[in-house]
């Protein structure tokens, strides 16, 4: 199973206006971790990298609103034994639905269910190119510093990021 994780996707900074209904804007950075790439003496595939998003969303009541995200997962360079055979860049784009429970005045938790579409880009035959739909799940922590201001740090799952 060939997947990317976005884990500790951090200091995603959030610009919302203070009414009711609200859309919001964001960028965020983390790391990202695959699986399912590596096998026999095949490596690299696997490795973490550094990843970036850029995401906006509404929320139609405190508690319930949608979100679409684009995250690039960074560049994983794949190995055959010490001979470099190629690389792939990996990248998602997802539409969700987000859940927030606020718990203090400033800080609250969410929760995010959606669809995002994957793409793994080989750089050549050897390592091909190949993209996926799959379940898309997110669990996180907000601060808000201001009403139009806040950072969060979340951990999502893209599913599969490629078929094979």
């Amino acid at each position: 199973m060939k997947k990317i994780v976005s884990a500790a996707a951090i200091a995603a900074l959030l610009v919302a206006t203070p009414v009711f209904a609200q859309g919001y804007v964001g960028a965020g950075f983390g790391t990202s971790s695959a699986s399912g790439f590596d096998f026999g003496t095949i490596t690299g595939g696997n490795a973490s990298k550094g990843m970036v998003k850029i995401y906006g969303g509404y929320n139609y009541t405190p508690n319930w609103g949608v979100e679409a995200q684009y995250s690039d997962f960074g560049k994983r360079e794949i190995f055959a034994g010490a001979a470099n055979v190629g690389s792939y860049k990996a990248s998602q784009i997802s539409l969700v639905g987000t859940g927030t429970l606020p718990l203090t005045s400033g800080f609250s938790i969410l929760g995010k269910l959606g669809a995002s579409a994957n793409r793994a880009n080989g750089s050549n035959a050897v390592v091909g190119s190949d993209n996926a739909t799959s379940l898309m799940l997110g669990v996180g922590a907000a601060y808000s510093f201001t009403p139009t201001l806040s950072m969060r740090a979340e951990f999502e799952d893209f599913g599969k990021i490629a078929k094979a």
